[in-house]
């Protein structure tokens, strides 16, 4: 077996760089960690308008393969003869798979073919599979879908104890580890705030999509408004519900207050944290929210509608943050107001967030996931070894 920092690993996800997801994000943060530590990594991803069909990135091979673009999102359609030519190249120790689609379900085939250990990030449910209305009757066919592959692979991560708690119930019967997202930003002192001109400033970083719950977020920020007119509502990201939300911010006149600020390249999304008041994550459905870490490690107080599966990880309420009712206005609107009405408490919160963020950071994470490589690549082969020897 190869030494952990010797070790070469092949990642597939859809998306990858830029990210489009959390998903993306994660995988760019892991593979500096990964090459950084010695290890040889290869990415397959999504080839995207512009972009070359092979390149090296922070010290990782990449390859993007044939593209569609479905409900907004690039999918990669590689063929399995593509498949298992840049696996030969690779020559990996292990496959991890990032991201479910088309290209996943021909990868373990191959992979399985190679006789290589693989590994899934389990970043998704069936419910963030099927937020397009077209999608919604085939939520029980795709989770089937989901149990069946998890199934088949050596190891699962989840990036939830939520979630990791939730899969043997779901039918899956294989190994399950949690490993966090890391959170890669700089030390906040070396991060230059945005400049702002507003007593208070709420954050939010994510998809415009439905899944994310940013109605809600909007509907409270206008109670927000009426107490205190100048405050200011920072929309990071872009999605299929832009137009309806700033529609939405018009109705409840609001609009002013409300900076859609479009996708955010990661430099520009620091000095975003680095300069709020408060991070809001309003999500109906999330693995973990590392957004929500994010802001933590910048110090800032976080609130999480208890729709977010991981909100008690996320969360000590009263401590770093609040826990809101994501089916109540009023309930975000009054921790936004007891916020905004005691900046000692918002440093306060911010300073046990910037604490609890120190189990996110990237060295931690690492080790994490070369020990759970080493103990996948372990059992694999006692378990090939065994099935020679009853041959």
């Amino acid at each position: 077996m190869c030494l952990e920092n010797s070790l070469s690993i092949c990642m597939l996800s859809d998306d990858f760089l830029p990210a489009a997801t959390g998903v993306g994000t994660h995988l760019q943060e892991i593979s500096k960690l990964l090459t950084s530590s010695g290890c040889r990594v290869t990415i397959i991803t999504t080839r995207r308008p512009g972009e070359p069909e092979t390149e090296t990135w922070e010290g990782a091979r990449v390859f993007r393969t044939n593209t569609v673009k479905v409900f907004g999102f690039y999918q990669a359609i590689p063929s399995c003869a593509t498949l298992r030519r840049i696996l030969e190249d690779a020559k990996p120790d292990i496959v991890h798979y990032h991201y479910l689609g088309l290209m996943l379900l021909r990868a373990m085939k191959e992979v399985k073919g190679l006789g290589i250990p693989q590994v899934y990030t389990y970043h998704m449910t069936e419910d963030h599979l099927t937020q397009p209305l077209p999608m919604r009757p085939l939520r029980k066919l795709i989770a089937k879908q989901i149990v069946s592959i998890c199934n088949r692979v050596d190891l699962i991560i989840s990036v939830s104890q939520g979630v990791a708690a939730q899969l043997p119930s779901k039918g899956i019967s294989t190994p399950v580890r949690y490993i966090s997202n890391p959170v890669g930003f700089p030390e906040n002192a070396e991060v230059e705030p945005m400049p702002r001109d507003s007593q208070f400033v709420v954050l939010f970083a994510g998809r415009l999509n439905p899944e994310k719950n940013i109605p809600y977020l909007l509907r409270a920020f206008s109670g927000v408004v009426a107490k205190i007119p100048d405050a200011v509502l920072w929309i990071a990201g872009h999605g299929s519900q832009k137009e309806q939300l700033q529609s939405l911010a018009g109705e409840l006149e609001i609009e002013r207050q409300v900076h859609f600020l479009g996708f955010l390249d990661h430099d520009t999304l620091s000095r975003h944290y680095a300069s709020c008041d408060v991070f809001v994550l309003p999500s109906l459905v999330e693995t973990q929210g590392l957004v929500a870490m994010e802001a933590m490690w910048f110090g800032k107080p976080v609130i999480v509608a208890n729709s977010v599966v991981s909100a008690l990880e996320l969360v000590d309420e009263g401590c770093n943050g609040f826990i809101v009712d994501h089916q109540s206005d009023a309930s975000l609107t009054q921790r936004l107001l007891e916020l905004a009405s005691a900046p000692s408490l918002r440093v306060k919160m911010g300073l046990a967030g910037r604490e609890k963020a120190q189990s996110y950071r990237p060295p931690v994470i690492l080790a994490a996931l070369l020990a759970a490589y080493s103990d996948t690549l372990s059992r694999f082969q006692f378990s090939v070894s065994r099935s020679a020897v009853k041959a």
